[in-house]
């Protein structure tokens, strides 16, 4: 009940109301209690002192002593008082109600001390004759020089009690009735001054469940309805700063998942708050990430962790590059302090340099290839030409040989050159396809008909295996021709005398596949990625003649016409090319 604020007022109004009248009618009632029983003191003093002047004469004179009771029965019957004359010895000489015989002595009274002692005394006692609260007022009967005796007036206080019972009462009812008249009139009243916070909390509900389109009815002009205005405007700055953030967040959630670098954001602490999808991807992380987890727990990377640390120590930008084994990557890591009045977090920012750095070093091989393959030419060229020079020359078989020579050293650079630039033109995407309808099977039976003589020279076995008669593919014919001859000169290249190499081609769904497989010596699994790539040769002691970009090229012709091509080998056991063409 006490949750409403319509019963919190209530509850203090009513609370107010009681406390303040029952102070109220503590004051009253004292102040007339104490107002009703001076008056009757007075009233009895006026009276006592009356009939002290009265019995005054009959005290002096001792021989009327005797007449006193009858006179004080008298009276008292006449003023409705009780009336008791005592002698200076405490003993009752008269009585209006009772028998002055019968009476004990009165000396112990302490109205009647009090009246011995300065003329007056007053007492308010439960009298136990009379079973009720009695007032006692005595005044001493003298002559100006002599006391003869004292005059004591009673009156019970009954009236006094009524009467502030009478007053409590009153103000009882009246705290009872003012009281309900408040409750009355605050459940009328409440309902209209509380409509606004009503409303109000109505409003933040709905605002809290998202709903910043509830408007509340602004009223009047007083303060509550200034409350509905200044909450509808609240409220709809609050709809455009979210929309603002959202936006904002929308915005850079975009941009952060779009980024190829990878984003990682901590707290002081060093818990993980924030990960981006590249950063998951250089990591090879898979499934949801728990944030709010120190990163070590999160990454199991030292290398990251300690940068991370000396960052928050230090509060400066750390920068470090490393190898990961495990991720075979190579990573840069840059750890950013956050700031903003004091140290908040820090900022990762991780790029995966594995590509570039194998573009470096395809780059420092591709340079040691070239210089290597133009180096070994050159230097016989020179050699023979010095020895040409120094008088062979006039020996003319000898002559005769080095010039044959040359002219063989120079065919190889000439076509190293032509090789390089074709593979240059191929990869800048320059090269123009002259596409017919080749069937792929014939093709490959004339490239095996025109290399038959060099296998036969190394004893090799020479064979076909078709899935079909025909096997027609859209294809620039002395392209692809110069492919199958690459495929197939290395594997009479690297195979044994007494091996079989097979041409085998299959359909597979809108594809040609073409098999060239031999059973040489076979490729390593390091070298097996590689070999794809210009100047590898994945066995120098087995490649002593060629550039190594045999293969480069037919992967780039392949590609051009819109196949793949593929290797799988194994040590000892031969080597499968694997290459597709889009079928007619």
């Amino acid at each position: 009940m006490f949750r409403s604020i319509r019963w919190r007022i209530i509850f203090w109004f009513v609370l107010l109301i009681v406390v303040s009248m029952t102070v109220f009618g503590i004051l009253l009632t004292n102040s007339v209690k104490n107002t009703q029983l001076a008056n009757l003191a007075k009233q009895l003093e006026n009276e006592a002192r009356i009939v002290s002047e009265v019995c005054l004469p009959y005290l002096s004179n001792t021989a009327d002593i005797d007449d006193i009771d009858a006179l004080i029965k008298t009276l008292g019957a006449d003023i409705e008082e009780r009336i008791t004359i005592i002698a200076i010895d405490g003993t009752v000489i008269g009585d209006s109600d009772e028998a002055p015989v019968s009476m004990e002595n009165h000396s112990m009274r302490p109205e009647v001390k009090e009246a011995l002692a300065s003329g007056y005394g007053e007492s308010t006692r439960y009298s136990t004759t009379l079973n009720e609260k009695m007032m006692y007022v005595a005044i001493a009967i003298s002559d100006g020089e002599d006391v003869f005796g004292i005059t004591r007036m009673a009156l019970p206080v009954t009236q006094v009690d009524k009467l502030v019972s009478n007053i409590i009462n009153t103000i009882i009812v009246a705290t009872i009735v003012t009281a309900a008249l408040i409750i009355i009139l605050i459940l009328v009243i409440t309902p209209i001054t509380t409509r606004p916070i009503t409303e109000i909390t109505k409003a933040a509900r709905r605002i809290s469940d998202g709903n910043f389109d509830y408007k509340i009815t602004s009223g009047g002009s007083d303060e509550s309805g200034q409350l509905a205005r200044a909450f509808n405007e609240m409220s709809l700055k609050i709809k455009n700063m979210i929309e603002e953030i959202n936006a904002d967040r929308a915005e850079l959630s975009t941009i952060l998942e779009n980024m190829t670098d990878g984003i990682i954001m901590t707290d002081r602490d060093g818990n993980v708050t924030l990960i981006n999808t590249a950063c998951m991807k250089i990591l090879n992380i898979e499934g949801a990430v728990t944030t709010v987890k120190p990163l070590i727990e999160v990454f199991r990377d030292h290398q990251l962790s300690e940068i991370l640390k000396q960052c928050l120590n230090t509060g400066k930008q750390q920068t470090t590059q490393f190898e990961s084994i495990a991720l075979k990557k190579f990573i840069q890591a840059i750890a950013i302090p956050i700031s903003s009045d004091g140290l908040n977090g820090a900022l990762i920012l991780l790029q995966d340099l594995t590509e570039l750095r194998s573009l470096q070093t395809t780059r420092r091989e591709l340079i040691g290839n070239i210089s290597h393959e133009f180096r070994t030419p050159l230097a016989g060229i020179k050699a023979m030409t010095q020895t040409l020079q120094d008088g062979a020359i006039e020996e003319h078989d000898t002559a005769k040989d080095f010039l044959s020579r040359i002219e063989g050293e120079v065919d190889s650079l000439t076509q190293m050159v032509s090789e390089l630039t074709e593979l240059s033109r191929i990869e800048s995407g320059k090269v123009e396809l002259k596409t017919e309808i080749v069937d792929i099977n014939k093709l490959i039976e004339e490239v095996l008909a025109q290399l038959k003589p060099q296998a036969d020279r190394q004893k090799l076995a020479l064979k076909c295996e078709f899935k079909s008669g025909q096997l027609p593919v859209k294809a620039d014919r002395e392209r692809i021709r110069q492919v199958i001859i690459n495929l197939i000169h290395n594997a009479i290249k690297f195979s044994k005398q007494g091996q079989t190499i097979t041409a085998a081609s299959k359909k597979e769904g809108t594809y040609a596949v073409i098999e060239i497989r031999d059973e040489g010596i076979g490729i390593s699994k390091d070298d097996l990625s590689h070999i794809f790539e210009r100047f590898y040769k994945a066995d120098k002691s087995r490649s002593g003649q060629g550039t190594g970009m045999g293969l480069a090229i037919a992967k780039h012709l392949v590609k051009a016409h819109g196949g793949a091509i593929s290797a799988t080998s194994e040590e000892g056991k031969g080597t499968t090319i694997t290459f597709t063409l889009p079928l007619v």
